[in-house]
């Protein structure tokens, strides 16, 4: 009796991952020239008969990536990074020390673009790509693709990709 029980919990648990949220984003870094368009992928798989809210947000890096790109990164980030591999100083710190902010969300067929972006030419396109139309300076860092399902709750309903704009 107990190794029935056994089967059907397992049954009903690899049942419940499969139909789970999925989101996941193809390209985890993805570099850019200034004052050209971009496209940000993101791809997701519901159970869900109801309509997804789709959202971008913007999280600043901790650290001017800039430098690391110029070959300037500092000496103590570096030293920091190798005794811990799995740490990255300009991508991982709370989010009250960096800059955080929506970029667009689109529910059905209306997009709404954050204050900050209004008036630039930003939009989401097929399911959730973001679409920037001219990068500027300030577009460097990591992008949270978040999809909300009012009833779909379990699995992964969020991934990011790394934006660094260069001239």
């Amino acid at each position: 009796m107990d190794r029935v029980l056994l089967r059907w919990i397992a049954l009903f648990w690899l049942t419940a991952m499969v139909k789970g949220l999925q989101v996941t984003v193809p390209d985890k870094k993805k570099v850019a020239m200034l004052f050209q368009p971009t496209v940000l992928r993101c791809h997701f798989s519901t159970s869900s008969h109801q309509p997804a809210v789709v959202q971008w947000k913007f999280k600043s890096y901790c650290q001017d990536r800039m430098g690391e790109s110029l070959g300037m990164s500092s000496t103590r980030a570096q030293s920091l990074s190798k005794r811990n591999l799995e740490w990255d100083p300009y991508l991982d710190c709370l989010d009250s020390r960096r800059t955080v902010r929506v970029v667009a969300s689109k529910q059905g067929s209306a997009i709404t673009l954050g204050d900050f972006y209004r008036g630039r030419e930003i939009t989401i396109v097929h399911d959730a790509d973001l679409q920037i139309g001219k990068l500027m300076w300030g577009d460097s860092g990591l992008y949270y693709c978040i999809i909300t399902t009012p009833d779909d709750l379990e699995g992964k309903n969020e991934d990011s990709v790394e934006l660094l704009v260069l001239e």
